[in-house]
């Protein structure tokens, strides 16, 4: 008997390593979105491909004499129906007297998955049970085993098949029956396996399903353990933003005094406030205002506060703006001046250092 495809979806040579072979020359290489679309967009890629009759002879040796339902998707340009009959699959008679009711090809693919009763076939395919168990001799399977009173590891090999790179493959129906007990496959392998009954939900390791080799699963215990003996992952800090302040140590240094910027952290920022801290203790500015003009003037801690770090003096200005900056000085709270004649000292400032920029 041939050799029958392991995955009954099976896709065309579109998903395979382009680099590998002939399939590197396929149409349908790199559209397969394209290429699953339709039937019909799927032909129409075929059509034009130079190597679909390739494709097509894989195809046809892969698949054997599979049904039908052993095939999928368009591949050299036919098919499933079309394969299987170039491949010379016959379908099989009738019982002698009568006429197959039900999804034939359905349960001849059921019956050569070798885990369903020849009952269970007949429920979900319509086909009358002494047709399923004919079709079961038919196809020369193996009549079926009677597994009531079985062992738990005589029933788990009898419902698993190997897979490859360690997988071992659950087939049929996701449990089985043992002394009255439903028992799902998974948890079945990881009590034979690790000879417990598992703590909470099963789960794989693997991405293969459905795998139930033992050792690629695990219980709630074990991934605990797990979880707590891998490595924190990396703190990655958060950028740290700043409000700067141009500060003078000596006011009477004149335009070259001893200045320096100053940082002062943000530590929130909200649609209406920037909050900061200034010498250790929490403070906030109008955000509109001072991402408006780049600068304001704080009331309460008497300082004038940039959005970004403020340009330090480099040469002397002009006598005219040293006038207006020593007025500015002289109107600071610190030497007896206010708030209001500080902040109108500053605009004039400002105003003129502006003018001067632009007539230079």
């Amino acid at each position: 008997m041939s050799t029958l495809v392991s995955n009954r979806r099976s896709r065309p040579h579109a998903d395979t390593d382009p680099a590998a072979d002939w399939a590197a020359l396929g149409a349908c290489v790199g559209r397969l979105q394209a290429f699953q679309a339709s039937e019909d967009q799927a032909r129409a890629i075929c059509a034009s491909c130079p190597v679909n009759l390739r494709c097509l002879d894989e195809a046809l040796r892969e698949e054997g004499t599979a049904a039908p339902s052993y095939r999928s998707d368009i591949r050299g340009g036919l098919t499933p129906h079309q394969r299987a009959a170039l491949s010379g699959y016959e379908r099989p008679k009738a019982p002698t007297g009568g006429r197959i009711t039900g999804d034939l090809d359905e349960a001849e693919r059921l019956l050569r998955g070798g885990s369903l009763s020849d009952e269970k076939v007949s429920t979900a395919t319509g086909v009358g049970r002494h047709s399923v168990s004919k079709l079961r001799r038919d196809l020369g399977l193996p009549t079926q085993v009677d597994l009531r009173g079985a062992a738990p590891a005589e029933r788990l090999a009898h419902r698993t098949r190997p897979g490859q790179d360690g997988h071992l493959l659950w087939t049929g129906d996701e449990a089985t029956v043992i002394a009255g007990r439903r028992v799902k496959g998974i948890r079945l392998a990881f009590e034979l396996g690790y000879g417990r009954l598992p703590e909470g939900s099963v789960k794989r390791t693997c991405d293969v399903y459905p795998c139930v080799a033992w050792q690629h699963l695990t219980d709630r215990p074990m991934r605990d353990a797990l979880a707590a003996a891998a490595p924190p992952p990396p703190a990655v800090p958060a950028p740290v933003e700043y409000l700067y302040e141009l500060w003078d140590a000596n006011w009477d240094d004149g335009p070259l005094g001893n200045y320096e910027i100053r940082r002062h952290p943000i530590t929130k920022k909200t649609n209406l406030r920037i909050a900061f801290t200034f010498m250790g203790k929490a403070s906030y500015v109008d955000r509109q205002r001072i991402e408006a003009d780049g600068e304001v003037y704080h009331r309460r801690l008497r300082r004038l506060l940039y959005l970004a770090p403020p340009e330090l003096p480099t040469r002397p200005e002009p006598a005219a703006l040293q006038t207006l900056r020593q007025a500015m000085a002289d109107a600071h709270p610190d030497r007896g001046g206010t708030d209001t004649a500080f902040m109108a000292a500053h605009a004039a400032y400002q105003r003129a250092r502006r003018s001067a920029g632009a007539q230079r």
